[in-house]
This record gives structure tokens, sequence and C-alpha cells, in this order.
């Protein structure tokens, strides 16, 4: 199914378990894959004993919700039913494929593949961060799960470093939205007025490697 196909294995996506009494979990896990036809895999979350006995039993309903960062990039949401809660030799939340998934489009323009690295000044320190993507609105740049943490909504400053011609770009605006994927936590950043133009100019800066936009490197 098209939605499945567009959730990153290892990524984080939140699930919403409903009991037949109606009470109502929610707990982020790990998207583990599908087997294309029946069965999505999910990692069991690791809850004290009786919160995985009252919440996670066969027949139960949930809504799982995922940020896909494929294409223009979507929210996937659907509602499905748990078919087995496996607790060894691993971990393991199986939940059966549904009809229908709801896709909400999070971008309306393209985004162009960037091989950039940006440093992002905070309070204590300064936090070296790559990026995945850019567009005339926005980007995704992404940082170690561990390090220091940013804030949705917080108002931050990129700063990106020509190593050719040491002109420096200024990327300015909000962060959005925040997922993590493996060992990785990716941060969506809306550009201000400010962060538009200097975004353009950065853009014009940089050449197609043969896979991805980066700076031309001085001979």
């Amino acid at each position: 199914m098209q939605g499945i196909a567009m959730v990153s294995h290892g990524s984080e996506v939140t699930i919403s378990v409903k009991t037949p009494l109606g009470r109502l979990y929610r707990v982020d896990t790990v998207f583990i894959g599908s087997n294309g036809n029946d069965e999505i895999f999910l990692e069991l979350p690791a809850l004290s004993k009786p919160v995985l006995d009252e919440y996670f039993d066969e027949g139960f309903l949930l809504t799982v919700k995922a940020i896909s960062d494929k294409g223009e990039g979507a929210i996937v949401n659907f509602k499905t039913q748990i078919l087995h809660a496996l607790h060894k030799p691993v971990r393991l939340l199986i939940l059966s494929i549904p009809r229908t998934m709801n896709l909400l489009q999070l971008r309306s323009e393209p985004r162009y593949d960037v091989k950039l690295q940006g440093k992002i000044a905070l309070t204590q320190r300064e936090l070296l961060v790559d990026f995945k993507d850019l567009s005339k609105n926005g980007c995704c740049f992404h940082q170690d799960l561990n390090g220091p943490q940013i804030e949705e909504d917080n108002h931050i400053q990129i700063v990106i470093l020509n190593p050719s011609t040491k002109k420096t770009f200024r990327l300015t605006g909000l962060v959005k939205s925040i997922h993590k994927a493996g060992i990785l936590k990716y941060y969506g950043m809306m550009f201000d007025l400010e962060g538009q133009t200097q975004v353009k100019l950065l853009l014009a800066q940089l050449i197609f490697d043969g896979s991805k936009l980066s700076f031309k490197h001085s001979k």
C-alpha cells in the first residue's frame, strides 16, 4: 500500500490504543516494516507489564501516525487492529494492514536533495547539523539523537559557509516538525522572509554533483 511505502524503516511513529472500555493510551515506537500483503510490524514499546496487559491485547483497535520525509513529505495516518503482541525473543507488535490510509501532504513545492552542513548558535555551544533537503520556503536538517535539543516552534538561525568564497548564508525561521529515525533526529524548518531571501542566494551558488546539490569545490 502506498501509505506504508512512504514510511521509512526505523522511523518513529505514534500509536494511540483504544481499549473496548474506551480507555486511550498514546506512546511512540519504531516502525520496522511490512510484509507488503497483510501485516505491519512495529516495535512493542518497552512498558510495564500492567500497561502492556491493559492496552496491548490482540484485537484492540489503534491509530498509527507517521511522518514521511519521502517525496514532498506527508503525514501518514491510519486505523488498524492488533493481531499479535510478542515479548520474546524480540518485542514485536503485529498489526493488520488497513484498506485505507489518510495522507496529508506537508509540502506544496519541490525540495532539492543537498549535501550541506550548517551551524546553529545555541546558548551554551555551537551545533553542527547536516541538511537533507532545501526548498524556497523551508528545509530539513538532522543531528544525532543524543545531541542538544531544539524545541518545536523555536526561532533559529543556521549559518552556512561556502568553503570556496567564504561567503555565509543565514537561514532563519521556525522549527515546525521533529521526528526520529534510527540514530538521527530530523527537523523541518519554515523560513521567515529573511530566510527566504537567503535561501535564494544559497541555491544560486549550488551545483549538481551527480546525486545532490552542493557547493562547487575550488581546484
